[in-house]
Formats: structure tokens, C-alpha cells, sequence
């Protein structure tokens, strides 16, 4: 993500630093968080500090006159505050970066954090490792990747679900695992089938092909999540309304919410350039894992791939290109990312709902 001037910036001293070199380890664990830690590529970038807007330093990537460019754009957007500014200081750079503290902090940054890990940020090319040196132009994109993977184990709720309506577990994961992967990838038991099919291709040319033990990851799946007719929203809906049990109530409930927040907006196109930036990238970095039981097959096959996942730099979960002279273009793209924003918001909802009854 060339073309930006590159440092990291201390609120508590007001001063610019060079940045760590980043380690060359890539650590792969489980645990109560499935960790895929280390992962991300660090590239220049203006980042949101993890969406919680606490953080004391964050990464600037800004030249002065594209920070004032886009500063006046937020401005005439509405996005922006006046007050922000410090005469003082007169430093555009530190202007947009409490913006995007304040904007991050007011679309549920500190929800999200609870259980996810991701950040926005803002990049002149997508190409992270780029040697070409692109300039800051009128347009950049807002992209979003995760730092670490969060987690959450369905088993138990899909059993109770079941006894409520045959059709309900599998109806629950999809709308959940749909509504989110609209926007974030979501890694679950379809991705561990995928790495086991071609783990079995790998070994078939293999003379002890026979002795080699793959992940059993069909065992792993619960029975009832095979159903193939699941329940429409609007049975769904009335399942909710009739519910005794209010925390059956709250969950389908939030789960039809989220459903309806991720449709608010559609992926913008990137454009066929982009594109091309992105050709060799590897596939985005999970935001979630899902599993059915804690240790099963499937996070073991997460654990696994997460070992390859930065043996390319990762495409971004999001990206939201923009024009930084065009306040509409500006005004769009916040818009779409708050729908991000709201749908990370409700998925952490449920997945606390979810896992409270997970020992």
C-alpha cells in the first residue's frame, strides 16, 4: 500500500515514530479466542485504532494536503467536526485521525471490539507490498481486515434450537453465517471441507496415502444442519413473537435484525485496476471462526491453515473505494462502512448470547 507517508503517531506525546519492523513469525494457536494473531500484513495505512477508540497510538499513513483534501470532504459530508481542528496544531493528519476515532467510537466500536478484532483503514493502492510507488490521487479505499479471528461455538444452541423445530438449527446458521459473510469472511465447516479435499489431492499421488489420517471433518457436523429446506424469515418471525423463553426470544430476534442490517448496502465494484492489484493476493483473512464444539475438527483445520494464510498478503475483508475531493463519493463510502459497522455490532450480540451457555 505504497505512496503513503508512513509513521506512527503517539496522542500521548504529540510525536511522529517510526514504526516496529514487523516480526517474520506467524503463531497459530486455540484457545477461547482461535487466534490467527500476526496474520494481517502490516502496510502503510491510517487505521482506525481497532474500532474501540481507546487506543493511545495509531498508525498514520497521510501526506499533509491529501489529509486536508479528504479533512474538508468529511466536513461537507456532515462525517467531520469543526472542533476537531486545533488552530494550534493546524495539523490535518491528527484532524481526520479523531474524526475516525469519533465516527468509530459512534457506530458501535466498542461493542465490536468485544468480539471482533478488525480495523478500518484508509490506502492509496491495494497492493501492500507494491514497489511502484503510487501516489495519493484523488481516490483511496476504506478497507477492513481483521488482526485476529474471532470465535464462537454454535453446537449447543443449534441442540436446543432442535428441540424447539427440526428446521430451526440450520436455519439460524445460515441466516447468521450469510448475513455476516456478506461483508467479513467467516471460516467455518464448508472451509475445513474445502482444506480436506485438498489435503486428500495433495496425498493421493502419495504411496502411503492409506496410512495418512485427515481431519474428520463430516463427523463434526451436527446431523440436523444437513436439512435442506430451511425455515423462511417470515416463520421465523413468528417463532420469535411466540416464544416463551426470552433468551430464545432475543436471539431469533437479533438474528432477523442482523439478517435485515446486512442487506442495507451492496459491496461497492472496485473497479477492473483494483482488481488487478489484487490478482495475487491470497484469499481474506477470516474474521470469525465458527464451530460446532470447542476443539473440534473444524477449528483444528482452522489452526492448520492459518499457518499458510500470509504466504501472500491477504485480500481485505472490505473495500470501499472513494473520491477524496468528492463529498457524495466520501458521504457513500462512511455510509457503507457503518453498515459493516452495524452488522459487526449485531453479530457481537449474538455471539455473547451464543456462548453464554457454552462451558
Amino acid at each position: 500500500m505504497s505512496g503513503l507517508d508512513r509513521g506512527e503517531y503517539d496522542i500521548a506525546t504529540g510525536a511522529l515514530r517510526r514504526p516496529p519492523e514487523p516480526s517474520s513469525s506467524i503463531p497459530c494457536g486455540a484457545g477461547r479466542v482461535a487466534t490467527a494473531a500476526k496474520l494481517i500484513a502490516v502496510g502503510s495505512r491510517f487505521a482506525v485504532p481497532h474500532l474501540n477508540g481507546v487506543q493511545t497510538r495509531h498508525q498514520v499513513a497521510f501526506g499533509l494536503q491529501p489529509a486536508a483534501r479528504l479533512g474538508l470532504s468529511l466536513l461537507a459530508a456532515g462525517i467531520a467536526d469543526a472542533k476537531d481542528w486545533s488552530p494550534d496544531r493546524k495539523n490535518p493528519v491528527e484532524f481526520v485521525e479523531n474524526t475516525f476515532r469519533r465516527w468509530a467510537v459512534k457506530n458501535g466500536g466498542e461493542e465490536i471490539t468485544t468480539e471482533f478484532d478488525v480495523a478500518f483503514a484508509l490506502v492509496s493502492d491495494l497492493e501492500p507490498y507494491s514497489d511502484e510507488g503510487t501516489a495519493i490521487g484523488q481516490e483511496m479505499y476504506m478497507v477492513l481486515e481483521p488482526e485476529t479471528a474471532g470465535y464462537v461455538v454454535l453446537g449447543p444452541l443449534l441442540r436446543e434450537l432442535a428441540g424447539i423445530d427440526s428446521r430451526l438449527p440450520a436455519t439460524f446458521f445460515s441466516l447468521f453465517t450469510s448475513a455476516l459473510n456478506r461483508w467479513v469472511r467467516v471460516y467455518d465447516h464448508r472451509d475445513a471441507e474445502e482444506r480436506v479435499e485438498m489435503l486428500r489431492e495433495w496425498y493421493e499421488g502419495d504411496p502411503d496415502f492409506e496410512h495418512v489420517e485427515l481431519p474428520d471433518v463430516a463427523s463434526a457436523i451436527p446431523k440436523f444442519l444437513r436439512i435442506r429446506e430451511p425455515l423462511q424469515e417470515a416463520s421465523l418471525e413468528r417463532l420469535a413473537e411466540n416464544t416463551r423463553d426470552k433468551r430464545i426470544q432475543a436471539l431469533l430476534s437479533g438474528l432477523l435484525q442482523l439478517s435485515a442490517a446486512s442487506r442495507k448496502a451492496q459491496r461497492p465494484e472496485i473497479g477492473a485496476e483494483a482488481s488487478d492489484r489484487l490478482a495475487d493476493s491470497n484469499p481474506p483473512l477470516p474474521a470469525l471462526l465458527a464451530v460446532f464444539e470447542k476443539q473440534d475438527a473444524i477449528e483444528g483445520c482452522f489452526d492448520e491453515e492459518a499457518q499458510g494464510m500470509m504466504e501472500c498478503p491477504p485480500e481485505p475483508n472490505v473495500i470501499i473505494p472513494f473520491k477524496i475531493t468528492e463529498t457524495d463519493s466520501v458521504r457513500t463510502a462512511f455510509g457503507i462502512a457503518a453498515v459493516v459497522c452495524d452488522v459487526l455490532t449485531r453479530a457481537s450480540r449474538l455471539i455473547k448470547l451464543i456462548m453464554a451457555n457454552v462451558n
